[in-house]
């Protein structure tokens, strides 16, 4: 799906809920709170990685972000020329991309998660990702948007909420929880749900609380590096 130089390669992206990946730690002026590298598949296990340290209390979030799996994506085409992607890396010529081309939702919450092609930015544009050679890889949402209604509690592992209006317009939510003994530590944080639609989504981590994750790669390294930031 991904091509990150070797068959055998894995991804793995990091980051440091105690500061929502934004310390500065790492000096010369490179985060301290996120990292990105890969593994090949043939030092790791059948299951849920666990390092030491991963059930430790986070300020920010919880002690490990949730697991989820794709298992299909849509192809599709945004209709903007591959000669306009260099615009999509200069904050003044993307937003005249915005009015060169209308009829796009530029900020459509389930358009924030793709792979390949151009970045779909959030409302504060391009801003702080790694430059050429680095090329855009994929996007995450914090959320992701799936078909069909919420599974249970139990079956999710995590707190389902649904919220919808009463008669007097007023939101009224509705919590339901599973029982302790039906946590695991891959569950999604939370899904949410707004009765009667056809979807829900699913929360999975805490970027800057309603962010979206960028993912970059550098082609020209053996192996490729790979650099990632998050905005919102």
């Amino acid at each position: 799906m991904l091509d990150l130089g070797a068959p055998g390669a894995v991804l793995h992206l990091f980051q440091c809920l105690e500061c929502c990946g934004i310390d500065y730690s790492g000096g010369d002026g490179e985060y301290g709170g996120r990292s990105a590298f890969l593994v090949d598949r043939s030092r790791l296990t059948d299951s849920l990685s666990m390092v030491p340290g991963y059930d430790a209390e986070a300020d920010l979030g919880k002690p490990l972000i949730g697991e989820l799996w794709i298992e299909a994506w849509e192809e599709a085409d945004d209709g903007i020329p591959a000669a306009g992607l260099p615009e999509f890396y200069d904050e003044t010529d993307f937003w005249a991309l915005q009015e060169q081309f209308p009829s796009i939702d530029w900020f459509d919450g389930r358009e924030l998660t793709k792979f390949g092609g151009s970045p779909r930015w959030t409302g504060n544009g391009p801003m702080a990702f790694p430059p050429p050679p680095f090329e855009f890889l994929f996007q995450l949402h914090h959320r992701l948007v799936l078909e069909g209604l919420p599974p249970s509690p139990s079956e999710a592992g995590c707190v389902v909420s649904k919220h919808q209006l009463d008669a007097a317009g007023a939101t009224v939510w509705t919590n339901a929880r599973p029982e302790p003994g039906e946590l695991p530590p891959n569950a999604p944080w939370t899904i949410l749900y707004e009765p009667p639609a056809d979807h829900f989504w699913v929360e999975f981590t805490n970027l800057g609380s309603d962010g979206t994750a960028y993912v970059f790669i550098d082609r020209t390294q053996r192996p490729h590096e790979v650099r990632w930031i998050w905005n919102r």
